[in-house]
């Protein structure tokens, strides 16, 4: 009856094509891995850029008039509220 139906074939058949989706699975989600490990890092960049940006702008004396302006502009779009 096994030879009839050729079980042990189809069986090998169906272990291939599981083996197959599983490879594929693993090889997308290491895609999507890898897109969101390279988001983050350039989501790092921008902020110690901004971070040396703020910096540089507090070591040349301008960061007190700049910041002043920010607070300046916050307030006046509350009171605009």
């Amino acid at each position: 009856m096994m030879y009839e139906f050729e079980i042990a074939r189809r069986s090998r058949h169906i272990e291939d094509k599981l083996e197959l989706i599983q490879t594929n699975a693993k090889f997308f989600l290491e895609i999507l891995h890898n897109q969101k490990s390279n988001s983050l890092e350039w989501i790092i960049i921008v902020l110690i850029s901004f971070e040396c940006t703020l910096m540089i702008l507090e070591m040349s004396g301008m960061g007190i008039s700049f910041f002043d302006a920010i607070q300046q502009t916050i307030s006046t779009m509350k009171g605009s509220k």
